[in-house]
């Protein structure tokens, strides 16, 4: 009987392990296309397209964000994980849903800026794009929660492949466009989301879109206000950037954030199988094992982070010469102070999945809107006051306050009534 539970138990981490390399393999292909993407568009338009990209990747972060508050999120932790549970060709719509109408409002804004003067071009192209964006990313969170991270990789493959390929014909045909590399992005997606829906058997339908966020709404509206908050203090404060500093110099600042993208991947991967998992674990083992595994995943995660970071900070002028050209060396300050910004956000990391699988959207809500308005208050300050500099600085204020803020939340959902055994808690 022993040796019985022993041997499932082996298999039960050799499925585990397989996964998890599967899904840190998916995160490198993902992230590895966007990086290259960002490489082209700094080549071909210099720091000011470099600086244009990085606007509408950051309003691209922004409808993702959201859909997965709305959707993805309040779908992995309210379901049982099955497919019978899963209510795929809902979500679908829900989310093609949400992608026309954060698209039209994007494209809106465009317009208006248009017509005021302002060059909106990249921002229009990934209005058009943010639909099959959106949908590309839900099939790839389905098929995590689903435990199949094999077809959320060959998703993100087809993605990559038709993005580099079409990016890299542009590139070789002497186009400068950003908002035309912004177009090989979206064929991507397009084509990844197609895979995506085919792997995952998903029927499309034109009914039950509206019915299923509904449905959703008790748990999405604690994620959404925690986005409002959370992307505010993670990304969204980096929109004042290109007014108090530029286009150019805000191309700088992302090229040092291109540099620190790869670790990304580690956070990105880590949230695929860390939100999942931490729901099991709070199910079948409680709040002891929840605790354990969030440690866990924060030593994996920060470990990682601080040897990438500290490699990045240490070799930031060559490696901004030989990625991006002799241009973009002066951004080597601001490299070093974004490193040390994602090493304080790893120290969270663990805490933040723990506390949303137990489901206390609620007060990390509101410690994110602290959080938040410290990064807003801080770039403005420190951005006017010392030039690019200040605005890494305003990193390094967001990635504490961020890290300062879940630590707490996590503290006192510990001394709490978080179940001793199974159930997840309610917000």
């Amino acid at each position: 009987m022993a040796g019985s539970r022993r041997a499932v138990l082996d298999r039960l981490r050799h499925r585990t392990a397989q996964r998890a390399v599967v899904t840190l393999a998916d995160q490198v292909v993902s992230s590895a296309s966007n990086f290259l993407l960002g490489v082209l568009v700094a080549r071909a338009g210099g720091a000011e397209g470099l600086g244009t990209f990085g606007i509408a990747f950051l309003v691209f972060l922004a409808a993702v964000g959201l859909n997965r508050a709305l959707v993805t999120e309040p779908m992995t932790v309210g379901g049982s994980g099955t497919r019978e549970d899963a209510d795929l060709p809902e979500g679908l719509l829900s989310v093609l849903l949400v992608g026309i109408v954060a698209g039209g409002g994007i494209a809106g804004v465009g317009i208006l800026m248009h017509l005021g003067g302002v060059g909106t071009a990249a921002l229009v192209s990934v209005a058009v794009w943010i639909p099959s964006l959106l949908a590309q990313d839900y099939c790839r969170s389905m098929a995590f929660r689903l435990r199949r991270p094999d077809h959320a990789l060959v998703s993100d493959t087809v993605f990559a492949v038709v993005q580099v390929a079409v990016s890299c014909a542009l590139y070789l045909g002497g186009v400068r466009s950003t908002a035309a590399f912004i177009s090989a992005w979206g064929l991507g997606a397009t084509a990844g989301a197609v895979a995506g829906v085919l792997l995952l058997r998903i029927r499309p339908t034109v009914r039950g879109g509206p019915a299923h966020l509904r449905r959703l709404w008790g748990r999405s509206r604690w994620f959404v206000a925690e986005f409002g908050t959370a992307f505010p203090a993670d990304q969204g404060y980096l929109l004042l950037l290109p007014v108090l500093l530029g286009a150019g110099p805000f191309g700088y600042f992302r090229a040092g954030m291109g540099l620190i993208g790869p670790v990304v991947v580690v956070f990105i991967a880590g949230g695929n199988i860390g939100l999942p998992e931490s729901v099991r674990r709070l199910r079948d083992g409680g709040a002891a094992a929840l605790a354990g595994y969030a440690r866990s995943l924060t030593l994996v995660v920060l470990a990682v982070t601080v040897l990438y970071c500290g490699f990045v900070a240490l070799a930031a002028e060559p490696l901004l010469r030989l990625v991006y050209g002799d241009e973009f060396v002066p951004a080597a300050g601001v490299t070093r102070l974004i490193a040390l910004q994602y090493v304080l956000v790893a120290v969270s990391f663990g805490a933040g999945q723990a506390v949303k699988a137990a489901g206390r959207m609620r007060q990390l809500w509101a410690g994110r809107a602290v959080s938040a308005v410290l990064s807003i208050v801080a770039v403005v300050v420190l951005t006017t006051e010392f030039g690019l500099l200040g605005a890494g600085a305003a990193s390094v204020t967001a990635g504490l306050a961020y890290s300062t803020g879940v630590l707490v939340v996590q503290h006192r959902m510990r001394r709490s009534d978080l179940p001793v055994t199974g159930g997840t808690a309610c917000p």
